[in-house]
């Protein structure tokens, strides 16, 4: 059996969150965290995913690349997922691996293009915001 976990857990390493792709540091669903269980009776397999965002449209897309990458792996009979809904993703469920991965792509597009604090501000927005803040503050 613990052979036929390790060709799982393998296989779902090829698969994708669609979102770290998007940002060219592609992460497998089990190093972004989103495989919450993994259980093996006989040849069936039953994954709970919990996906980064429950509102996340590409879900469907996860799970059907989950589909078709245990297809793959030779003994393997029914394949079942289940959304995880109990719990809420953070990027503490991330494994070692994944951080790393994305903090090196983040490392890189950083030394790119490096993003100014409040560059997105149009003139006059930081004044008015600043005078915002003094308000709330001496109002409290």
């Amino acid at each position: 059996m613990g052979g036929l976990r390790e060709a799982v857990e393998e296989a779902l390493h090829t698969v994708y969150d669609p979102c770290s792709v998007a940002s060219q540091s592609p992460v497998s669903v089990i190093d972004m965290g989103m495989v919450s269980g993994l259980a093996i009776v006989g040849d069936a397999v039953e994954v709970r995913l919990l996906p980064t965002n429950l509102g996340c449209t590409l879900v469907p897309s996860i799970m059907i690349a989950i589909e078709e990458a245990l297809a793959e792996v030779p003994g393997i009979g029914p394949v079942s997922i289940a959304i995880d809904k109990e719990t809420h993703w953070s990027p503490d469920q991330m494994s070692e691996r994944g951080r790393n991965l994305l903090g090196h792509r983040r490392a890189q597009a950083q030394a790119l293009m490096p993003i100014q604090p409040k560059q997105w501000m149009l003139p006059g927005q930081e004044e008015a915001r600043r005078r915002r803040l003094e308000m709330k503050r001496r109002a409290s």
